[in-house]
């Protein structure tokens, strides 16, 4: 399997030539902020809603090699948007890698779990939290 691959930290894009999951870390820099190696897992998620409808979800994930992933969702209805993604604890741009422009499988079936079934992707802003 050939994957292009590029770190979120310092935007350097490198290739993983191999059957199991990816090393996590960028060989320019050693920073853990890359995609995931292999699949996530979910392992935990919250659901928070206001009375007026506005609901937020966050949903903790880790991949193959244990490091984890947060994405966070703030919906209204059935409607969501995807505004902060974290990768092992840092914040990061979602739109710097074609990976992440679509939710990966476990964590899009939790957030269709929660009733949010139209997950906007296309804007994102980091979460200051």
């Amino acid at each position: 399997m050939t994957l292009p691959l590029q770190c979120y930290r310092c935007g350097a894009e490198y290739t993983y030539i191999g059957k199991s999951p990816h090393s996590a870390q960028c060989p320019a820099c050693g920073s853990s902020c890359v995609p995931p190696a292999g699949s996530l897992t979910v392992v935990n998620s919250v659901h928070w809603e206001s009375v007026n409808g506005l609901a937020k979800v966050w949903v903790h994930s880790v991949d193959e090699r244990d490091r984890p992933f947060e994405f966070e969702v703030a919906a209204h209805g059935r409607r969501g948007k995807l505004v902060a993604i974290k990768v092992d604890g840092v914040p990061i741009n979602p739109q710097v890698d074609e990976t992440l422009e679509t939710l990966p499988p476990a964590v899009k079936a939790k957030i269709e779990a929660q009733g949010i079934t139209d997950v906007d992707i296309a804007t994102v802003t980091n979460s200051k939290a």
